[in-house]
C-alpha cells in the first residue's frame, strides 16, 4: 500500500501520494507531449480564455503524435485504489478511470477556472514539475462567506496559518503543496484553476484523470 496524504479544503476530500517514477515509461510520454507543444504552444480547443498546450476535446487531430499512456493505467489502478481505501463508505462499489487530457504549460500559460463534468472526481499527476518555478493547481472555496470575512476581521490571515489544511475555511483559494511525481486526487465538482507560469525553461506537464465510482448492485 502506497503512503496517501488526505486533508480536507473547505470540507472536500484532497489526497495525494507519489508515483514511483519507474514504475511507467515517464521519458517516452514527456517526450511526446513536448514534441506536440512545439507544434502548437497554444493547443486550446476547449475555451477562448486559457493560453496553455492541452489535449482536451482534441486527442483524435492527427496533426500531434500520439501519446501512449498504456504503461501508467496499472499504476493509476493501484494508487487509486489505495486512495478509496480513505473515503467512508456504506457499500461496495466499482470504479473506472480514463485519462482525458494532459497539459503542457509554460512562462506565462495558465488555465481557467473549472469543474469536471461528468465524473465523481478527479486526479492529476504531475509528471515534469519545478515546484520553485511552477504553480500547483488552485483550489477555489465557493462558500458565500469568504466574500466578506477578511472585511469583518482583515487580521484573520495574519493570524491562521496559510500552510495548514485545517484553515482552509478561511481563504478563497487554496493550493496543495506539491512536487514532481505526487498524484493529486479531488472531487469533480471542486472548482479548480492554474494560474500563469514562471519558468522560462522547463515545461510544467501533468496528466489529468475522471473518475466515476459505482456501487455494486
Amino acid at each position: 500500500m502506497i503512503s496517501v496524504n488526505n486533508v480536507s479544503l473547505f470540507g472536500f476530500p484532497v489526497m495525494t501520494a507519489k508515483i514511483d517514477k519507474r514504475s511507467y515509461d515517464k521519458k517516452s510520454i514527456i517526450t511526446a507531449i513536448e514534441k506536440n507543444f512545439k507544434l502548437n504552444k497554444k493547443r486550446n480547443h476547449w475555451d477562448k480564455i486559457s493560453v496553455l498546450h492541452h489535449s482536451y476535446n482534441d486527442e483524435p487531430n492527427s496533426k500531434y503524435h500520439r501519446v501512449d499512456f498504456n504503461s501508467l493505467l496499472p499504476v493509476y489502478k493501484k494508487v487509486l485504489m489505495d486512495m478509496f481505501k480513505h473515503l467512508e463508505v456504506v457499500s461496495s462499489f466499482d470504479f473506472d478511470f480514463a485519462i482525458v487530457n494532459y497539459t503542457c504549460l509554460a512562462q506565462s500559460h495558465y488555465m481557467a477556472s473549472h469543474v469536471h463534468n461528468g465524473a465523481d472526481f478527479t486526479a492529476v499527476h504531475y509528471i515534469q514539475f519545478d515546484k520553485k518555478h511552477h504553480t500547483s493547481t488552485v483550489f477555489e472555496n465557493a462558500l458565500p462567506h469568504t466574500e466578506f470575512i477578511h472585511y469583518l476581521n482583515p487580521q484573520l490571515a495574519e493570524i491562521l496559518s496559510p500552510k495548514h489544511p485545517s484553515n482552509s475555511w478561511a481563504y478563497k483559494d487554496w493550493s496543495v503543496d506539491i512536487e514532481e511525481d505526487d498524484f493529486s486526487f479531488s472531487p469533480a465538482f471542486l472548482r479548480h484553476k492554474i494560474y500563469p507560469q514562471v519558468s522560462k525553461t522547463k515545461k510544467r506537464i501533468t496528466v489529468v484523470l475522471n473518475i466515476t465510482m459505482k456501487r455494486k448492485k
